[in-house]
């Protein structure tokens, strides 16, 4: 850990860091458990070369509304404030933030059981019910257009067709080649009438936390938005029951009733919920750098779901 921020802690929180153990993942953020004499805690140095002082700001405003859920009893770290602010800016090339360590431990599809699926929905459900109720007005992302996002993914389309090289690999021109179908199934309409609302936008496997019988915490709000809520609930499935070839109808199922026991959804609405997953996603994925074959497993998987989105698009009311 940096000594200026050994040094603010002491100064500006009175937490005097008996040992620091760096805690891997996050893209080029650094976290380190921190030992106390008042506790565990986890402190985050945000990077400065992938956020400028707008992308800090967006932050801190996110960090607030986790404060809310927090304040409510939500299952999620603590935010530790300095003056009532969520991030302590010490300079122009340090910003940080303390929070309560979470215990717990982290699920893969193959591992994670259907109470702890069940106990996720309905984590889900209780976080948009709990954001709904908050303004949403200068909240980032508000609001949204359909039109405006499909004209942006027919342009990504278009630009990666366009260019695609000879020797692309074999999967990625099928895929590219499979798009233009799925595109012309997209209208504005249909994304309008989607919900709309303040979503946590990474409710993936490494930004929770489970106990064997449920969640144990929802980790790193940092990029909650305004969005379409279901692409919480897409990206949630397509980590925890996607199994490589299908959902696991049993882990769909289990993650359903437990957000229905605080919001409404159908299975027509998981369906929905991976398409919105599929518009929102597959620009970051579907691209030829991430079919070099020298991805990490994390990213290759990210990509593998959005294949199986692409080629599966026109059959997913039967396979959810």
């Amino acid at each position: 850990m940096e000594p200026r921020i050994l040094a603010d802690l002491e100064h500006s929180y009175g937490i005097m860091v008996r040992h620091a153990t760096p805690v891997a993942g996050g893209w080029l953020n650094r976290k380190w458990k921190v030992e106390t004499g008042s506790g565990t805690f986890l402190v985050k140095q945000f990077s400065h070369s992938r956020y400028d002082r707008t992308g800090l700001d967006q932050i801190h405003h996110a960090l607030q509304r986790q404060r809310v859920l927090e304040a409510e009893g939500f299952p999620c770290p603590r935010i530790v404030p300095c003056r009532q602010d969520a991030v302590r800016r010490v300079d122009d090339e340090t910003t940080y933030m303390v929070m309560t360590f979470c215990a717990g431990g982290i699920e893969r599809h193959d591992t994670i059981s259907a109470t702890q699926m069940h106990s996720l929905g309905k984590a889900c459900g209780a976080m948009h019910l709990a954001f709904s109720r908050l303004p949403v007005a200068g909240v980032k992302g508000y609001p949204l257009c359909g039109q405006r996002l499909i004209d942006s993914l027919w342009a990504y389309h278009r630009t990666h067709a366009g260019q695609m090289a000879k020797d692309a690999p074999i999967a990625y021109r099928q895929t590219i080649q499979a798009q233009e179908a799925v595109l012309r199934t997209l209208c504005a309409e249909w994304l309008d009438r989607l919900p709309m609302g303040i979503a946590h936008e990474d409710f993936s496997a490494d930004n929770m936390l489970f106990h064997p019988e449920g969640v144990s915490a929802i980790l790193d709000f940092d990029r909650n938005q305004y969005s379409w809520l279901w692409h919480d609930i897409g990206r949630a499935l397509l980590s925890f029951s996607w199994t490589g070839e299908r959902l696991d109808a049993d882990k769909v199922a289990a993650f359903r009733a437990g957000y229905a026991t605080c919001l409404p959804l159908s299975h027509q609405d998981v369906v929905e919920a991976l398409r919105i997953t599929w518009c929102l996603e597959s620009p970051w994925w579907i691209v030829p750098e991430r079919f070099a074959g020298d991805g990490s497993e994390k990213i290759t998987r990210f990509r593998d779901e959005l294949l199986w989105l692409t080629h599966r698009w026109f059959d997913l009311d039967s396979l959810v």
